[in-house]
């Protein structure tokens, strides 16, 4: 092994590292007891004889965390695909056709991703609840429509726009019509793309907490982001319990980024059509 590729070696162990560290930190405070959690000297690695799943327990029996868990799941499931179809209808809009509305939808996606959450909350609020969406799945959907699908559609785009357009032009030529060359030719062939913005739009929607917050008021609809405040009370915070639950809470996008790895790996080795 050259000093070279032994410095990469060692700087990419020493990222991976800094960036794991947090969520072995949560991993090792669920299975920490009590006592060694609040320590003002905590060890970074425990006594494996010391180690307890008391959190875990706790964590599923005092409070709902499977609902939780599936409240989230069906709003996260159903955000990133309806996300997703816009996404691929607006960026193959954006690839495809070049003229003056174009560019102004393309410039109002992109600045639309820079206002914050908070200051669309309010406008959002007064809008479902004149139409009857607060407290109700649809209406948190939309408001995590608003987060993912502007920059996934730039996303899109960019791998829209290494698909040459002669493919679509021959199907054209054998009797498609555009949503049917767009269909069989084009998002085959961007199934990396997808896939990245899927992975992209299922973290946005799992980890959103202020429009689940603002919009959700009833107990039986909570998600898991806004279940989590019920672990920090006035007095104390039940941090194992806490921890325990943010550890669950990860299964699932780490699931769907398994499943999805292969089309994102044969994105990356593939490279671009174009090229």
């Amino acid at each position: 092994m050259t000093t070279k590729r032994a410095i990469s070696l060692a700087a990419l162990i020493l990222f991976a590292a800094i960036t794991l560290f947090p969520i072995y930190w949560m991993v090792m405070t669920a299975v920490m007891p009590p006592a060694r959690i609040l320590s003002r000297d905590p060890a970074l690695l425990p006594e494996f004889g010391a180690l307890t799943l008391d959190g875990f327990f706790s964590a599923i029996e005092r409070r709902p965390l499977f609902t939780w868990l599936i409240n989230s799941l069906v709003v996260a499931l159903a955000a990133t695909a309806a996300s997703l179809f816009v996404s691929a209808l607006a960026g193959y809009s954006l690839s495809r056709w070049q003229n003056s509305p174009q560019h102004i939808l393309g410039a109002s996606l992109l600045l639309s991703k820079l206002i914050p959450s908070g200051l669309i909350i309010i406008p959002l609020f007064i809008m479902f609840n004149f139409t009857g969406l607060i407290d109700s799945y649809g209406g948190l959907v939309l408001a995590h429509m608003t987060a993912g699908v502007p920059l996934a559609t730039w996303l899109l785009k960019g791998f829209f726009d290494r698909i040459p357009r002669e493919l679509e032009q021959a199907a054209t030529i054998d009797g498609c019509s555009q949503l049917q060359a767009m269909r069989l030719i084009v998002l085959p062939l961007a199934r990396p793309g997808l896939a990245a913005c899927a992975v992209y739009l299922m973290i946005i929607s799992w980890g959103e907490f202020i429009f689940a917050r603002t919009l959700m008021t009833d107990r039986d609809h909570l998600v898991l982001t806004v279940g989590l405040q019920s672990f920090v009370g006035e007095q104390m915070v039940d941090w194992a319990g806490l921890m325990a639950a943010g550890t669950i809470s990860l299964l699932p996008v780490i699931i769907l980024f398994v499943i999805l790895e292969p089309f994102l790996v044969s994105g990356m080795t593939k490279g671009g059509l174009a090229n």
